[in-house]
């Protein structure tokens, strides 16, 4: 990454930016927009990350700035020379197709459908398992969706319910044929941003990392879906 202030005083380079899937279809279209609109020199390369490797990646110069969410790191100490900066959190919210809200038995209902994993770093998936034996008795498999995207058309299609950021998911009626499931929990996952630290504290870097905490506390202002 080649990054610094041109004579006009205004920043410009490059930041390679790994984010995991909720974050990578959520945030870093917002990122890079605001980015542009900020720093129209600075330009941010996007790719997708997973959790348990967001670390090495930032370590070994593959990315320079990591997005993750939930926990990332276990009981490992984070590697000397990288910051962990706390971004505000991000709601998930249990999400299945239309005609599984209307059903007037919901134990019937979900007796067939799959816990699908968005992000198999992620333990929010367990909680929709746990959920459902305690609830209804359910022992639901698990399939990966490999993707955000993935994952919505097999909820919308029957196939599987997910949790999906909370953000994303537009009322039943608004066409998309997905809602969020009453009677099943929410998570507010953990964001943080992983990158090299304050000895960058004048690249392109640490200004994607300033718009990431700045778009991350806006949408926290914007309502969500009851």
């Amino acid at each position: 990454m080649a990054s610094a202030l041109n004579p006009s005083g205004e920043m410009e380079g490059r930041a390679a930016v790994g984010a995991s899937a909720l974050l990578l279809e959520t945030r870093v279209g917002s990122l890079i927009r605001d980015c542009r609109y900020r720093y129209p020199r600075v330009q941010v390369s996007p790719r997708q990350l997973t959790i348990s490797n967001a670390r090495e990646a930032v370590r070994g110069g593959e990315v320079d700035l990591a997005l993750v969410h939930g926990d990332f790191s276990g009981s490992e100490p984070v590697p000397a020379g990288i910051v962990v900066e706390e971004l505000p959190p991000l709601e998930v919210v249990p999400v299945g197709s239309a005609a599984l809200v209307e059903s007037a038995d919901p134990a019937a209902a979900l007796a067939s459908v799959r816990v699908l994993a968005v992000d198999p770093d992620c333990a929010s998936h367990q909680v929709l398992v746990t959920a459902l034996r305690e609830l209804y008795g359910i022992d639901a498999q698990v399939i990966e969706a490999g993707s955000m995207g993935g994952a919505r058309e097999l909820a919308r299609a029957g196939y599987g319910i997910a949790m999906l950021p909370a953000e994303s998911v537009r009322p039943a009626d608004g066409g998309s044929g997905l809602a969020v499931l009453p009677g099943l929990p929410r998570v507010r996952l953990d964001v943080r941003a992983l990158w090299v630290g304050r000895e960058s504290a004048m690249s392109a870097v640490s200004a994607v990392c300033d718009v990431a905490t700045r778009i991350g506390k806006e949408r926290e202002r914007v309502p969500q879906m009851a």
